[in-house]
């Protein structure tokens, strides 16, 4: 590959992008569904109980030890080396070393549950025994993930990111059709928590199938390859580093939350997070090719369409991110109130605010954190996130008791704050030998942009008078975004590619 093949890889790079974008959308489309639905079936504290389960699992995320990453660079690098042996390698050892880590997860989960549920997460005496075999019942599903994951990885790392996705949307369209009906018997969380179980275990053939058509050298073989674990350990040790920032970052304050203020509080944070890190999971679709082509790009050292990437990526970032943001933290509050109610709505519409604020700021780190990873140099990314964590966590521990979940959501934005601008610059002066300044350049017109959009939605908000009136309100305002960017002129190539998708996909 060289840099001639540069509209070779434009093209792959929407259309990748364009099913990680439906990897996004539709998920979101199923939990605006279904979460009024569980939340009213469940209650703010039995759902609670669920998200703490689903923070707690992520904890042990960490005994990764960055290996699905680490794999995922070595499966790409290779097949642009058509060593396709070796991806079969690859495969087979993260396969016989998460059998090992899923062991390890199961038993400590069993020791650390009566604790996790009695003294540490503050969970109500009659949620108590709901939660120990919900946390019983999540630890081999998480297992399950893990080797399902390691199969996915072929086609992520291969960029055919079509295939990834639409066996992505069959376990979340699966798993959410289970879990509705399942409560509409009248079944609580266990009942969840299996459902959950027996899609990721259903799953398994598929995955193994998806890999095995596209490098016929994967074998359903676990081994435990002690050169290759070496080769993966070189790499994935930065990105366990990462992981663990990332852990911190994305769920110690939910845990903390808890602990504090108690387990309903967590529902008043994660709801309204888990719409806000919306922004940055359509991003991160849009943006996953980004890791394993740069990884490429790196190995034929093609500077130049290095440089051409992370150009037109920025601008997809910081154009997706606008046009998003603006519409969900304006009608916030109007939003929660028409689709969980107005208690929640109460206690969620600031936090949601500043949540907004923050992941869009996270997301604008998508494109420099793919281009470290594909670098081999992870520990910018490791830095990064336990630095922005640590930040977090202090002014967290500051924030909770005097102004509660939405302390916990101020403290995060600070770190936030403090944190992207560095990542960006340090990886644009480090890696592609820019100004460290270069994406305040690309940023400026779409700044501009969503100062018009801020403004005009914000006066539109007494139209928000129902949930019809107020998705109308947002989605205009997103469309509203495009055309005044097209109208000032500010659209290049590269914008005009992506607005074209996006208006197609609209349509």
């Amino acid at each position: 590959m060289t840099d001639s093949g540069t509209p070779g890889i434009a093209r792959r790079t929407i259309k990748n992008s364009a099913f990680g974008v439906l990897g996004f959308a539709w998920p979101l489309l199923i939990a605006l569904f279904t979460t009024p639905f569980i939340v009213g079936k469940l209650g703010a504290n039995l759902y609670g109980v669920l998200s703490i389960v689903g923070v707690t699992l992520g904890f042990f995320g960490f005994l990764d030890f960055g290996i699905g990453g680490a794999a995922t660079r070595q499966i790409a690098t290779y097949y642009e080396r058509k060593e396709h042996d070796n991806i079969g390698r690859v495969v087979s050892t993260v396969l016989g070393f998460y059998l090992v880590i899923g062991a390890v997860i199961a038993v400590v989960m069993l020791l650390l549950t009566n604790a996790l549920v009695t003294r540490m997460l503050s969970i109500p005496f009659e949620l108590q025994q709901a939660a120990r075999i919900a946390f019983y019942v999540a630890a081999p599903s998480f297992a399950s993930s893990l080797v399902l994951g390691a199969f996915l990885s072929v086609p992520s790392a291969l960029q055919r990111y079509e295939i990834s996705t639409l066996v992505q949307l069959a376990l979340t369209t699966f798993n959410a059709v289970l879990t509705v009906t399942l409560l509409s018997l009248g079944y609580g969380i266990v009942a969840i928590m299996l459902a959950g179980l027996i899609v990721s275990i259903v799953m398994l053939p598929v995955g193994y199938w998806v890999a095995r058509r596209l490098v016929s050298t994967i074998v359903l073989r676990p081994v435990w390859d002690a050169g290759m674990i070496r080769e993966l350990f070189r790499f994935g040790g930065y990105f366990l580093l990462s992981s663990v920032g990332v852990l911190l970052l994305y769920q110690l304050d939910k845990l903390l939350l808890s602990h504090f203020l108690g387990v309903g509080s967590v529902t008043y944070y994660v709801l309204p997070g888990s719409l806000a890190q919306k922004i940055q999971g359509l991003v991160a679709a849009a943006g996953a090719v980004v890791f394993p082509m740069s990884a490429a790009l790196f190995e034929g050292s093609q500077h130049q369409t290095l440089v051409r990437l992370y150009r037109e990526g920025s601008r997809m970032v910081f154009v997706l991110v606008s046009m998003i943001a603006v519409p969900m933290a304006v009608f916030a509050d109007k939003f929660l109130y028409f689709w969980v109610g107005p208690e929640i709505a109460s206690h969620s519409a600031l936090p949601m605010v500043l949540l907004v604020a923050t992941y869009s700021l996270l997301a604008t780190t998508t494109v420099p954190w793919g281009i470290a990873n594909g670098s081999g140099k992870a520990q910018i990314n490791a830095f990064f996130t336990l630095a922005i964590a640590g930040i977090d966590i202090v002014l967290f521990l500051v924030l909770i008791r005097p102004y509660g979940v939405t302390g916990a959501a101020a403290a995060y934005l600070i770190a936030a704050l403090l944190g992207a601008p560095v990542l960006i610059s340090y990886t644009e002066r480090r890696l592609l030998h820019l100004s460290g300044t270069e994406f305040l350049k690309v940023y400026w017109r779409v700044g501009v942009v969503t100062l018009v959009q801020l403004v005009v939605a914000y006066l539109a908000r007494p139209l928000a008078v129902n949930m019809i009136a107020t998705l109308a309100l947002m989605a205009t305002s997103a469309v509203m975004f495009l055309a005044v960017y097209a109208v000032l002129g500010f659209a290049q190539e590269g914008d005009r590619r992506l607005i074209s998708l996006l208006l197609r996909r609209s349509g």
